[in-house]
């Protein structure tokens, strides 16, 4: 007896190069059996898949799944959008790890810590001694590596550089949300941050997010971040599908407390201070999310400007400031061998209410700028193999029994499969807990503490730098 069949769905896998109705038998968490027809088959439990498509679970390049944003949902919120493995992109991981009891939605994280002054460091210009104990700290923690948070909290060149060239001596992952000290979160950025990795990997984040027309048009800025990709191999990178951003919306002083914040107020015709935030709130130019007990729910106008006032600034929100031609161009762009510019589909989201690589990754293959092969890839197939996970991304026998269910009418995930578990079925969450994603030396500290764990393999950024093009 399976423990689980999904039936009849249009199983589309272009790892594999499978693209065809089939049935899928899970046993003990592996795909066990791909077959026409299984339907003499037994199973504990079946999923009927008709109509609908059948894909590896998708894998979101960049999420946030911490709590201290204002709600404990982030990981929930994945599950209802269909992916089964994430990247969170900052941590913090000691309480991403602390909040699985209560947070955890059966999914698969792994965590890059934030290398940010007051939180992981004690100051702007870290030493090569607290930079490496950071990173051997994350590692040995359970995380994968570390993230410059550049357009929040912007630090020198020569130190970004230092803590990429540790991570090469570490084999870690090292992201970087451009900015620096010099330029902005901003074409500018990141032209400095892909140069400044000299060769070695580097995750360069959202590059939608650099794309905004701040300081070109946005189209020009586009062809420009693609241009770079494609001169810079050694470089990964995601580009998130919703025209909404991300961001603290708090108030120290009279000013953001975060640059990038302050630069979408200017973008939004605000002025960066109080008056503009104010301003931006009530005119729905901004929006404020709130904790609605199940997930993180976005407002506008005047409930939002209600809550922002009542939590004294300290909240979380969001501007619609990505421009649709630069996030179409950035997720079809292509180099000149066929491989993607840009690798993977990201979503920036978690906590924030943007979780769409379904719903706008879908408009992509109706329009007719992604196959559908195409998108599966960099929904899923193209993170597992930059992540180091061989039996993630593909639905071949053996492989984690990983699995996103589509309803494509409704361009909406029907149900999340993790290990073979089903964690949410028709907008119902089922699962709990998490495994975290580590590399062979955050093992042992993870199963001390009772947390589930999948060790991935090595980083291999020359591996990544290749890249490769679906199969079919």
């Amino acid at each position: 007896m399976f423990d689980l069949i999904v039936r009849g769905g249009r199983v589309i896998d272009p790892v594999s190069g499978v693209d065809g109705v089939r049935d899928i038998a899970v046993s003990d968490g592996k795909v066990c059996e791909l077959a026409e027809s299984l339907e003499t088959c037994v199973a504990k439990d079946v999923i009927d898949a008709t109509g609908q498509w059948v894909i590896p679970g998708i894998i979101d390049m960049h999420t946030h799944v911490r709590t201290h944003p204002g709600h404990p949902h982030a990981q929930r919120m994945l599950a209802l959008a269909g992916v089964t493995t994430t990247l969170d992109m900052a941590g913090p991981l000691q309480q991403i790890l602390d909040s699985i009891p209560t947070s955890g939605s059966g999914i698969n994280v792994a965590v890059v810590e934030a290398a940010r002054e007051g939180l992981t460091l004690t100051s702007a210009r870290p030493d090569a001694a607290e930079r490496r104990a950071l990173l051997e700290r994350t590692l040995e923690e359970g995380g994968i590596g570390l993230k410059l948070l550049g357009g929040h909290f912007p630090m020198d060149l020569d130190v970004a550089a230092g803590f990429i060239e540790e991570a090469a001596r570490a084999n870690a992952w090292i992201a970087w949300h451009a900015g620096n000290t010099v330029h902005g979160s901003d074409i500018e950025g990141m032209r400095d941050a892909v140069e400044c990795a000299d060769g070695h990997f580097l995750h360069c984040a959202h590059i939608n997010s650099y794309c905004r027309g701040k300081i070109r048009n946005e189209l020009d800025e586009a062809l420009e971040a693609v241009a770079l990709l494609k001169a810079h191999p050694n470089v990964f990178a995601e580009s998130y599908l919703s025209p909404l951003n991300g961001t603290r919306l708090n108030i120290v002083d009279d000013r953001p407390t975060s640059s990038v914040t302050a630069s979408c107020l200017k973008k939004m015709g605000c002025t960066p201070d109080r008056a503009g935030m104010l301003e931006a709130i009530a005119s729905s130019r901004a929006g404020v999310l709130i904790d609605d007990g199940m997930i993180g729910r976005l407002t506008w106008g005047e409930e939002a400007l209600g809550h922002w006032l009542d939590r004294g600034t300290d909240v979380t929100g969001c501007f619609a400031v990505n421009p649709a031609v630069s996030r179409f161009y950035l997720a079809q762009a292509k180099r000149d061998d066929g491989t993607f510019a840009v690798d993977a589909f990201s979503t920036d989201g978690g906590s924030y209410p943007r979780n769409v690589i379904v719903e706008n990754g879908l408009l992509l293959v109706e329009f007719g700028a992604l196959t559908l092969k195409e998108f599966v890839w960099k929904a899923s197939g193209a993170g597992a193999r930059a992540l180091g996970l061989a039996s993630k991304g593909h639905l071949a026998v053996t492989a984690d029994a990983d699995i996103t269910v589509i309803d494509p009418v409704r361009r909406r995930a029907r149900a999340t499969i993790v290990g073979g578990r089903t964690v949410m079925l028709d907008g119902v969450l089922k699962g709990r807990g998490t495994t975290i994603i580590c590399d062979a030396r955050g093992e042992a500290k993870l199963k001390k503490r009772g947390i589930a764990c999948c060790v991935k393999a090595p980083l291999d950024a020359a591996e990544i730098a290749r890249r490769m093009l679906p199969a079919g």
